[in-house]
């Protein structure tokens, strides 16, 4: 397979029609902009939740255009057409952003909003404008060591103890951060599929997925480990994911990338064990009696909710009637963990306001924990808040980046929510 993708500029190009039809309309700022009379749940400052409220942690925090997405939107238009050469200040409020997706929810006109963002990040890096150096780093790391985290690629797999590279059908990915970071979930996502009956192959071969540098328009050495995980992966019939990233990762932007679909079919730890309980092969008996509430990683809700609209649109003839089809099957995947929730004994379960396709970004995506740790920290400020006006004890995600941010801002903010990986509570509830 030839190991080639289009230049940042190129994907700009193609997607020229798009980026016209943004009419600074604003919408994109906000959440529940078809929802206007929403109401909230619990007191945030002294204010009910309610009705319209921002959606963008980048805009939350600069209250400037060019931090909401419309800014971005000019930026790419002018960058294209040659009108705007790209420098280091045009570079820190591009890189300033989550690239949750809120904005393309939001967005009637369909624009691909971050398509077009990491698109004109990657037309950034390839014009020589000079990344922060974290961010920079990122790329030296991963063509060294095949992570970000500066550690020996020989380590990659140290967590596991048992036999690597089983000859089954199915294979976990694993991704860097429970890798290196946060192992107590690589281990229980492991343990739980054993215990299940579906032992999982755990590959020394496995590289970064990319996704860091994909979402940093590096696309050098995200192209590199993208063809060698499809290599490696390919010899099996699924693989498994508990990293949202790493499975949108894969899941939406290597066939997008590449041109090609993939040879094996992804699937995160969430979908796997709720079908098992909605088939009645995976029974909780041990109770967990907390009032718990749910966070929406952006890249297991939005951004597989977008990709899969996209391709239900592809295949259809008639968007009117399939539309309505596409919404029920996107709401569907969006119950997947609020259904597993509710076969703990002993939840209860609360929502927080901004939920789903509206979900409020915990702060730690599109590179900038990495670089600009002011907005991570602002962004995950504002999910715990919202978690505690549910009057929750604990909140629960299912993606490590995800973890990592929400434990931050709960050690620096002093809250007392409880924080739970969805995989490891329910393994710690199953013999």
């Amino acid at each position: 397979m030839e190991q080639k993708v289009d230049s940042g500029m190129e994907r700009l190009k193609k997607m020229r029609k798009e980026i016209y039809r943004c009419i600074h309309c604003g919408a994109c700022r906000f959440a529940f902009s078809g929802e206007p009379d929403k109401e909230g749940i619990g007191e945030h400052e002294g204010k009910l939740y309610e009705g319209i409220v921002v959606g963008c942690p980048a805009g939350n925090l600069h209250e400037w255009e060019g931090f909401y997405n419309s800014g971005k939107m000019w930026m790419a238009r002018a960058v294209m057409e040659g009108e705007l050469e790209p420098d280091e200040d045009m570079r820190d409020i591009l890189f300033a952003c989550t690239t949750c997706g809120n904005c393309a929810v939001q967005c009637e006109n369909k624009i691909p909003t971050v398509d077009v963002i990491e698109a004109l990040r990657a037309a950034l890096v390839e014009k020589g404008v000079p990344l922060g150096p974290k961010t920079a780093r990122l790329s030296a790391t991963v063509k060294e060591m095949n992570n970000p985290y500066v550690e020996p690629h020989a380590e990659r797999t140290s967590w596991f103890k048992g036999e690597k590279n089983l000859d089954v059908k199915t294979a976990y990915f694993v991704g860097c951060t429970a890798s290196y970071r946060i192992k107590n979930v690589a281990e229980a996502t492991e343990r739980l599929f054993r215990k299940l009956g579906e032992p999982l192959a755990i590959l020394e071969d496995e590289v970064c997925c990319g996704s860091p540098l994909f979402r940093t328009g590096q696309m050098e050495q995200a192209t590199r480990v993208m063809y060698q995980n499809i290599e490696t992966f390919s010899k099996f019939d699924t693989v498994v994911f508990s990293c949202a990233g790493c499975y949108r990762t894969i899941k939406v932007d290597y066939p997008k990338l590449t041109g090609q679909e993939l040879p094996f079919k992804p699937v995160h730890t969430l979908e796997f064990v709720a079908n098992l309980m909605k088939q009645g092969k995976l029974k909780i008996k041990k109770e967990f009696k907390k009032i718990v509430t749910w966070h929406d990683p952006c890249h297991l809700t939005r951004h597989v909710a977008d990709d899969l609209e996209k391709r239900r649109l592809e295949e259809s003839n008639n968007w009117f009637m399939d539309s309505r089809k596409i919404e029920k099957e996107k709401e569907e995947w969006y119950e997947l963990p609020r259904y597993v929730l509710s076969q703990i004994p002993g939840v209860e379960f609360r929502e927080m306001y901004r939920i789903k396709e509206n979900t409020w970004c915990c702060g730690a995506g599109g590179g900038v924990k990495t670089q600009y740790p002011d907005l991570a920290m602002n962004s995950v400020f504002e999910r715990i808040k919202e978690a505690e006006a549910t009057g929750a004890e604990a909140i629960v995600t299912s993606c490590p980046f995800c973890w990592l941010n929400l434990r931050d801002g709960i050690r620096e903010s002093g809250s007392k929510l409880e924080l739970y990986e969805l995989i490891e509570l329910l393994d710690s509830l199953i013999d």
